[in-house]
């Protein structure tokens, strides 16, 4: 996967894979990958509305097992 050149961080980045199934990674502020769809999606739309989910999601709670 190329990324273009131009590109603000922080972004999600949206591409077809091998199989031409969509997929998203997400680059922090320095343009490290962060996180990546743990799922491929059958059209862009559908991609870009995972990606709605994951940004929509800030203010969810975070769990951890106690005593860690």
């Amino acid at each position: 996967m190329v990324r273009p050149s131009g590109v603000k961080y922080p972004c999600y980045w949206m591409y077809p894979d091998n199989q031409n199934l969509w997929r998203w990674t997400y680059y922090g502020n320095n343009g490290e990958e962060i996180a990546v769809s743990s799922e491929s999606y059958t059209s862009k739309q559908n991609c870009r509305h995972g990606v709605d989910i994951m940004r929509a999601s800030n203010g969810s709670m975070i769990y951890a097992p106690p005593n860690t």
